[in-house]
């Protein structure tokens, strides 16, 4: 399991780098998923988001590799709009500070010190299903006007 910091670049790029590490020691995939296209059919994935009180849904995803020259590459995990919409519930507070980030033309660190809260989401990987599992492990929200730990 990988507990990663959700972060603007879920919101707005609709996807996450897994770094290597995750690559390596969590997920094993470095060269399971070594495609650029999102279309390409080796890089096709389910995630399936697990909601509160016990449903699951099931969602378009994608991962993807590409070279940078003589940087290592990059991969990539990329979900459809049904995703996003979760996330953006999800992680309330996470995507409003994205949105005035942008708003104000922030950077990452000048928005996190104006704003300082983590949420994290929890990402495994079912490698006999081809799947990314995701749960919100820990996210804020409001309630009547006060900041709660949901």
């Amino acid at each position: 399991m990988w507990r990663k910091k959700v972060d603007g670049s879920m919101f707005g790029d609709k996807c996450t780098v897994i770094p290597d590490w995750v690559k390596d020691n969590v997920f094993n995939i470095r060269h399971r998923f070594t495609e650029a296209s999102k279309t390409h059919p080796h890089s096709r994935v389910t995630i399936i988001i697990h909601h509160k009180g016990g449903k699951t849904s099931s969602h378009w995803g994608s991962a993807t590799t590409n070279e940078r020259g003589a940087l290592p590459p990059t991969m990539r995990l990329f979900w459809d709009e049904e995703v996003l919409g979760w996330l953006k519930e999800a992680f309330s507070l996470t995507f409003q500070r994205f949105q005035l980030r942008r708003k104000l033309d922030w950077n990452g660190p000048t928005a996190e010190k104006k704003m300082p809260f983590w949420e994290f989401i929890d990402i495994e990987y079912d490698e006999k299903e081809c799947t990314f599992h995701f749960t919100a492990h820990f996210n804020l929200g409001y309630q009547n006007g006060l900041l709660l730990q949901e």
